[in-house]
């Protein structure tokens, strides 16, 4: 139990919580006090919000009524898990149903544990006044539609779209045109401005669109608008007293509002009677799904959308999962799009790991048409999209991504259409959710969302079951408590479509968008676009590329699956990412500044499977596993499985992680969802936001303490974004909660909490203290978006002062990159300022700090080079450099001076020139001697470079200490583009590799080293050669070790590892790694390969010679002559062995050619030929000079009129081709 306890703890703090911050006692206060008034949107009375906070956790109690005397009592809102009575410190009361005639008056009363009170005084609260008429007379939006399916359609739809302040009051003022014709049209305002007018528009109606066309569309919005489409019923909707009816036109939709049982049936006959949800246990128990509440949750004239939600329930009456079941009725359409949502929600507090997991067989959605069996025998489409006939008695099973049986005879991907006697349903992404089934017996139609799995060990003892089969590994379904997931169906007369439109209409819904200018240009969103956009046109073709190759890399590895579908691997070695950094937040950024469609495809996906696996919706306080009490909102942290409860406490080294933990602040994401949810009016997902958003601005603030300044970066980016989304002032306390402790540690120069750095973070002896830049950058956007919303000009100046503390700690000016932490030892990290710059910029632009700006101009050019060479696709799930990098694209758009187009591409061109490499060698760092950059180790590894010994010249690198579950000891820099990844190797061509390990200590039983060279493709490693391994039996000797390889097609960059060949742990390392190279195979070849250089600031300058920073990149000094004279530049450089060497130096001619007149020990070498550029390169001075081991003297002579520019001369004995 203490090893259980150690972990946890441990990882804890890894997480981000401090568990040593205790809180200072504070007198009962209520703060923040908010009351508002919001009109219903069927203008029939309003709502009366009061917000506030406490300084303690406290009790409330609202005492209101029609006058001062309060003479009402209401309890606080008390949503998902929390109760009316529970402590907290972010308190909200809603009074719905007041009459728009009269004010309410209101008071707050408080008390918390110790039994003090406060109260406040009495609070008149006016009804709103009426929704504004707007300020628009006619506007015409331009929106496109694509068809991409290859068939004609004609369907419903239902978009979200942003309006600018003002602009219309009511959702009457606004319609869809077609050409000269207006589409029927329904609007819902999602939020309001704070003077009334619509913020976002849900708009629903039926478009018609050409097979493989695009359809141009307009929807007018304005006061004009309500005049020319003319008065229009309101409803489909009919409320009788047991059932609600939907009169679509060609078909009614009628359910039951006490047992949900309903019909859809056209003028001539009916279709079918509504789904029924059946779930077989383990036991074989075939339980019913049993209605309890049926809802209408939209209700205008183009759509009307119904929940029906309850259990289903044993024979002793004991309820075992939760569903429910949406219908969706659209105008004019004869389907209905059906969702059902299994929920895990019974759950107790005394339940203990492993309790959760609760297995079923089965689950059936049963559906029972007019004329089941009766009308010749169901056809199924398979792959292709054709049908084929389904015999009684069989079922298409898919059971794969890939592979299904339609009885006996295996098939591929089948789309997910089953029809027969005039019915037809439809599965929204069939074989991508696998598995799946389909089955028709005598009395209906079967759509097997959780299919009977046979053989039952199907998916036992399967390789990387940790991917695809941990959840139906033992032949049933398990889930852990909490968990949902939902499937999209659609029903209807088989004859109103044709199987291929049916298709097209679920598994590619048409996407109705609107220019990136007008989403960018409405108001309604934060800034992230350019003032000028061409000059970030590098931003646009990375993610245009990464989108593409995201979906490729989603098909390539099968990334598929119930559990799955939506989410990618990574973030641990074992784990789904869960959607780290806000994937779809990230997407839906770049859709919404380009309108491009593949965004809205890849978010949706990734805000759906969030929404439903990824987020705690069901929980009673139980502990079971890493980490607290569970409450609904949580959210799972990159774990096994997604949810974790699949294994045992660090099974294959996962740590909590393995068994499951969801309260890692610093990992927990909204902002997507929300966005999805209003450019969709999806309420699954709106949900899932709002509970999320809920734990953190409520429980999560009762008792707010962390360890790291990304947790209240990213709660308070869930907090503000909840708040943007909804307008209400709970999301926005909540931040105020969270930045009441960021002020209490935060540092008084640099703003945020300044503490010794953990393990990882930094691995000297004596800890540094600071910060991890990334983290800083999270904590910088929250602030951001707290300063946006209150004006609050402590907290922008907060933000320039940690902007400051990264620059002054963390920035290398010779890489134009930040470290990774405020410790020096660690390595910079290009990719990371895409995260940072948000914060950074706008402090830039807010202090008017024009270092500040040079500096992140320079940063985050290099950053889009990192991104470039990282592979766009791994980039775009990775999520963090997509994050916020659009509102730092259009931070930096303002910032004087050059442009960034100009800046960015003379930034890129020497980044990515050879010369930045610090030697002119295929390996970026060969040997040492100047920098330890381009290596690191794995944890727990500690890497330095050292003098104590060498293979040649004065140092080496070195690892030491422990190591466990790692594949390599050294490994080259990759996923970070040139100068430093090995990105310019021919394709096809071969090579040799070699390098000089040296074995000191390894632990007893381990494997020799191996060093090997690994292929990569878009960021992704695919093949790997390796030399021949380190000689045990001569440990404590230099060895040579060497390959030859061929570089494949598909080759974008290597890297250079040690393998350990095993992933046991290590106690004692120790090794020592020297003059590595890499060179065309057909070169003679050498024992060792040398660079030994002579940098310009060591020489001896005389004449008109004098030393200058260089332009770009400051800390290198360089020789030139600036008035043009002559004079001499002496250089002596130390080569370790007898051979013959060739000269190299780094330079340009700046504005013309030049040649530089070289001698060697005094003896004439020729003329060194200088070319006009605006970038370095490596100059080669033509033949090669036969030199002894020890020091020599190079001479570099200008001549009068020389434009040539030195920074550095090298010698090798690398042979020339």
């Amino acid at each position: 139990m203490r090893l259980l306890t150690a972990l946890i703890a441990l990882s804890l703090f890894a997480c981000g919580i401090s568990l040593a911050q205790e809180a200072a006692p504070r007198h009962l206060l209520i703060e923040n006090l908010s009351t508002k008034a919001v009109r219903s949107e069927e203008n029939n009375g309003w709502t009366c919000q009061v917000r506030f906070t406490t300084s303690v956790p406290a009790v409330p109690t609202l005492q209101w009524g029609a006058d001062e005397s309060c003479p009402d009592t209401a309890s606080p809102l008390a949503l998902w898990d929390v109760k009316p009575d529970e402590p907290m410190r972010n308190h909200r009361f809603d009074l719905p149903g007041l009459s728009l005639d009269a004010p309410v008056f209101v008071r707050v009363t408080v008390s918390d544990t110790d039994g003090r009170r406060a109260q406040t005084e009495v609070t008149r609260v006016a009804p709103p006044a009426q929704f504004p008429r707007g300020n628009v007379e006619r506007q015409a939006i331009p929106l496109t539609v694509t068809e991409t399916e290859g068939v004609d359609r004609e369907e419903p739809v239902s978009f979200g779209i942003p309006l600018p302040e003002g602009a219309i009051g009511s959702s009457d003022m606004a319609a869809l045109v077609d050409g000269d014709t207006h589409i029927s049209t329904s609007g819902r305002a999602l939020l309001r401005w704070p003077d009334g007018s619509i913020k976002w528009l849900l708009v629903s109606g039926c478009v018609k669109v050409g097979a493989n066309e695009t359809e141009s569309l307009q929807l007018a919005i304005g006061t004009q608008v309500q005049g020319e489409v003319g008065k229009q019923p309101h409803s489909m909707l009919t409320r009788e007293a047991e059932r609600l009816l939907v009169d679509m036109g060609p078909a009614r939709f009628a359910i039951g509002t006490t047992d949900g049982v309903g019909t859809l049936q056209t003028d001539v006959r009916r279709i079918t009677r509504t789904p029924v949800s059946v779930l077989t246990t383990v036991e074989g128990e075939k339980l019913t799904g049993v209605v309890e509440a049926v809802e209408v949750e939209e209700d205008t004239r183009e759509r009307v959308v119904i929940r029906v939600s309850g259990h289903h329930v044993t024979a002793t009456g004991e309820p075992y999962y939760g569903f429910e079941l949406r219908y969706f009725c659209h105008a004019g359409d004869p389907f209905v799009r059906v969702d059902h949502i299994l929920k895990h929600d019974i759950v107790s507090p005394d339940m203990q790991y492993g309790d959760e997991m609760k297995p079923f067989a089965s689950l059936d959605l049963v559906f029972s048409p007019a004329a089941a069996g009766g009308e010749g025998a169901a056809q199924v489409a398979v792959e292709g999209g054709s049908l084929s006939e389904l015999p009684d008695g069989q079922r298409l099973f898919q059971h794969s991504d890939t592979a299904c049986l339609l009885g006996e005879a295996e098939g591929g991907r089948c789309p997910g259409l089953l029809t027969r006697g005039g019915f037809s349903i439809a599965v929204r992404d069939f074989w991508q959710n696998w598995p799946k089934s389909l089955s028709a017996p005598a009395e209906g139609l079967t759509v097997g969302l959780y299919p009977t799995i046979t053989p039952a060990d199907r998916y036992a003892n399967q390789p990387n079951e940790w991917v695809h089969y941990y959840y139906i590994r033992d032949g049933v379904y398990t889930f852990r408590s909490g968990f949902q997931k939902r499937h999209e169906l659609l029903m209807g007369p088989g004859d109103a479509a044709t199987p291929a439109q049916l298709l097209a209409r679920v598994n590619a819904p048409l996407v109705v968008s609107a220019p990136g200018s007008w989403y960018t240009g409405s108001g309604a969103l934060l800034e992230i676009a350019a003032k000028q956009p061409e000059e970030f046109a590098l931003y646009d073709e990375l993610l245009h590329q990464g989108v593409d190759e995201y979906f490729d890399a989603v098909e390539q590895n099968h990334w598929y699956g119930l559990m799955n579908y939506g989410d990618t691997p990574g973030g641990r070695p074992y784990s789904w990412r869960n959607i780290e950094y806000d994937t779809q937040h990230g997407l839906l950024s770049q859709y919404f500044r380009t309108g491009d469609r593949r965004f809205f495809i890849a978010a949706e996906r990734a805000a759906r499977h969030n929404a439903d696996v990824d987020v705690v919706h069901h929980a009673a306080g139980q502990k079971c596993g890493a980490g607290g009490p569970r409450r609904v909102g949580q959210a799972w942290v990159h774990c096994m499985g997604h949810t974790g409860g699949y294994y045992p406490l660090n099974h294959l080294d996962m740590s909590i992680y393995a068994c499951g933990y969801c309260e890692n602040e610093g990992h927990m994401w909204a902002q997507g969802n929300w966005e999805y949810s209003l450019l969709t009016g999806d309420e699954q997902v709106r949900r899932a936001a709002q509970q999320l958003a809920d734990w953190g601005s409520g429980p999560n603030t009762v008792n707010f303490r962390y360890g790291n300044a990304r947790v209240p970066g990213w709660m308070g980016i869930i907090a503000m974004s909840s708040y943007f989304a909804t307008g209400d002032e709970y999301y926005l306390n909540g931040m105020r909660l969270m930045y009441e402790v960021v002020k209490e540690l935060g540092d008084e120069r640099y703003g945020l909490w300044v503490h010794p750095l953990s393990g990882g973070h930094c691995d000297c002896e004596e800890k540094h203290s600071g910060e991890a830049g990334f983290m800083a950058g999270v904590l910088m956007t929250a602030l951001k978006y707290l300063y946006l919303a209150t004006g609050d000009e402590e907290v922008a100046e907060r933000i320039v002062k940690i902007a400051r503390f990264t620059i002054d700690t963390m920035w290398d000016e010779q890489e134009g990159a930040f470290h990774y932490t405020s410790c020096p030892k660690t390595g910079t990290s290009p990719i990371l300022t895409m995260v940072t710059a948000n914060g950074q910029a706008f402090a830039a632009n807010y202090s008017g700090d024009r270092r500040m700006m040079e500096i992140m101009r320079k940063a985050f050019a290099r950053g889009l080079a990192a991104f470039q060479g990282g592979g766009a696709g791994n980039q775009v799930m990775y999520g963090l450099p997509i994050a916020s990098a659009p509102e730092a694209i259009a931070e930096i758009s303002r910032f004087e001076g050059i442009g960034f187009g100009e800046y960015s591409r003379a930034m890129l061109a020497a980044a990515l020139s050879p010369a930045r490499r610090p030697v002119p060698a295929l390996v970026p760092n060969p040997d040492f001697e100047q920098t330890g950059d381009g290596w690191r180790t794995r944890p727990e590894l500690a890497y330095e470079i050292t003098t104590e010994l060498s293979h040649t010249g004065a140092a080496c690198a070195k690892a030491s200490g422990k190591i466990a579950g790692q594949g390599e000891y050294l490994v080259t820099w990759y996923a970070c583009g040139a100068p430093w990844e090995i990105v310019w190797l021919e394709p096809g061509r071969r090579y040799r590799a070699q390098m000089w390990l040296r074995v000191d200590r390894l632990g007893e039983g381990i494997p020799a080293p191996k060093p090997r060279i690994a292929f990569r493709s878009k960021g992704a490693t695919r093949d790997s050669v390796s030399t021949n391994a380190y000689d045990l039996s001569r440990i404590g000797e230099w060895q040579r070790l060497s390959c030859e390889f061929e570089v494949p097609d598909y080759y974008d960059a290597l890297y250079i590892a040690v393998s350990t060949g095993t992933r046991e742990p290590q106690e004692n390392v120790l090794m020592y790694l020297d003059d590595i190279a890499i060179v065309p195979a057909e070169l003679p070849e050498r024992d060792t390969y040398v660079y030994p250089t002579g940098d310009a600031a060591q020489a001896r300058l005389t004449g008109g010679l004098a030393l200058q920073p260089d332009e770009f990149t400051t800390t290198w000094q360089t020789i030139s002559a600036p008035e043009q004279k002559t004079g001499r530049a002496v250089f002596s450089i130390n080569v370790p062995l007898d051979d013959t060497y060739r000269l190299f130096a780094r330079g340009m001619g700046r504005g013309a050619d030049a040649r530089v007149e070289v001698a060697i020990d005094g003896r004439d070498a020729g003329e060194l030929a200088v070319s006009a550029s605006t970038n370095h390169e490596w100059l080669h001075l033509p033949g090669a000079t036969a030199l002894t081991a020890g020091e020599h003297e190079v001479t570099l002579t200008w001549p009068a009129g020389c434009a040539a520019v030195i920074q550095k001369l090298c010698l090798t004995n690398e042979p020339a081709m």
